[in-house]
């Protein structure tokens, strides 16, 4: 999935705490005034210094210290707010998604979790929407701080001077092409490195499970050999990662330098020719600094960034996994059932292996108070049988009533309710007694 669709299926999320984001979103524009403000002091005191001594009274020097101390104050609860509030927000969404998808596994089919390793689901349900939870948090405020240094430290180096502006902005398009390059290949070796760490809790799940029979076949080592494979792969993904990440970071040491470079050789000379004066100069290299800064944490966030939007892209598809069996419009509630079944030319075939007939044209009466037991070899589809009554796949063909209703035509709730089920093996869930 594309970028621009990730976030459209994301940002329904962010509505329910729009007026949370809002404010958090404020706190962290308010955490850049101190920044956009300080360099405009110092090249203030510093050409007041350089050209009127005299002027550089105590008093001034005193109020200019009282404001910037007033913005630090107001810095410092903002950015507490933003911090605090702003992850709570972000494990809220989390909850919500993590809930959203416990209730549409519970949905699927049996098919679904014929083919599907458990291992993987987990890795979505817990691993993967953690990182949503940052993403969530930090993506809206790291892009905003960003912009808006961008745009208002633009504004205001332009009014001192526009061509030393241009250019050294001219190097933050540049930048920015060369660290898209390297973000796209980060954004692949995750999602390989999060479908990789799903087999390997499938690998585990299945051992962990299987530990009786691990052990009493002596097959330790078989079980190691596998998970150290699986285990190497995930390092294989993960160098390619860090080798990208590698690129980019070293990339924008590069036009750090350059950024740098231009302002002392290029803001030199133009303050040499009177176009620029030392206060100015000052406040270009406090801006730089601001900017360079912003950009290092793009960088470092670009790690996490792209965490989170695999993270929503393996929600995205189970989310958009299928419900293969739901209740019919109109459904209606099954009740006083009496236990009247009939099997009217029933015919089955699992969905993974369609060409396998495992029930053809059964037709089978079982009246109210009879006992009927099914008997044959392993495999004749006795379990297959029983499993549709309840609806835990659907027939091919035929149908199946229950006191002259059709099953498909009741809820699935009333249905299962209905239905007195003794398994075959016992499964025990956590928990106390």
């Amino acid at each position: 999935m594309k970028t621009k669709q990730l976030f459209a299926r994301f940002l329904p999320y962010f509505k329910k705490y729009k007026w949370l984001v809002a404010l958090d979103l404020l706190c962290a524009s308010l955490t850049i005034v101190c920044e956009i403000v300080l360099p405009l002091i110092v090249s203030f005191i510093t050409d007041t210094g350089a050209n009127n001594l005299e002027a550089l009274t105590v008093s001034l020097i005193l109020r200019l210290g009282a404001l910037y101390l007033l913005l630090r104050v107001i810095n410092t609860a903002a950015t507490y707010f933003m911090t605090s509030v702003g992850h709570i927000v972000g494990a809220r969404i989390e909850t919500d998604m993590r809930r959203d998808l416990f209730n549409h596994l519970n949905k699927l089919s049996f098919s679904f979790f014929n083919n599907t390793k458990v291992g993987q689901i987990m890795a979505r349900i817990t691993s993967d929407l953690f990182e949503i939870t940052e993403f969530a948090h930090h993506c809206p405020e790291e892009f905003l701080i960003a912009f808006l240094k961008f745009v208002i430290s633009f504004i205001i180096l332009a009014g001192m001077n526009f061509w030393l502006t241009v250019i050294i902005f001219i190097t933050v398009p540049l930048m920015a092409w060369a660290a898209n390059r390297f973000n796209r290949k980060m954004q692949a070796g995750w999602r390989v490195t999060r479908n990789q760490i799903g087999e390997v809790n499938a690998q585990v799940e299945d051992s962990l499970l299987g530990m009786r029979v691990v052990k009493s076949f002596a097959n330790e080592q078989v079980e190691e050999a596998k998970f150290d494979q699986g285990n190497e792969r995930i390092l294989s993904v993960r160098r390619k990662i860090y080798k990208a990440m590698g690129g980019m970071t070293a990339t924008v040491q590069v036009f750090d330098g350059l950024m740098y470079l231009l302002v002392l050789v290029v803001g030199s000379l133009f303050m040499i020719n009177g176009q620029v004066t030392p206060g100015e100069l000052v406040a270009y290299l406090l801006y730089a600094n601001m900017l360079l800064a912003s950009i290092r944490r793009i960088v470092e966030f670009a790690e996490q960034f792209q965490r989170g939007m695999t993270g929503i892209e393996r929600f995205c598809e189970l989310m958009d996994a299928p419900v293969e069996i739901a209740d019919a419009p109109g459904a209606i509630e099954l009740s006083g059932v009496l236990g009247d079944i009939k099997f009217d030319h029933v015919g089955f075939s699992y969905p993974d292996d369609s060409t396998t007939k495992v029930l053809s044209d059964i037709v089978l009466h079982v009246r109210p108070g009879e006992h009927v037991a099914l008997v044959g070899p392993s495999g004749a589809g006795k379990t297959t049988l029983t499993n549709l009554i309840p609806r835990f796949y659907e027939v091919d063909r035929g149908r199946i009533l229950i006191d002259g209703h059709d099953i498909r035509e009741v809820t699935l709730h009333s249905l299962r309710s209905n239905i007195g089920i003794v398994q075959q093996d016992v499964y025990l869930f956590c928990g106390s007694i």
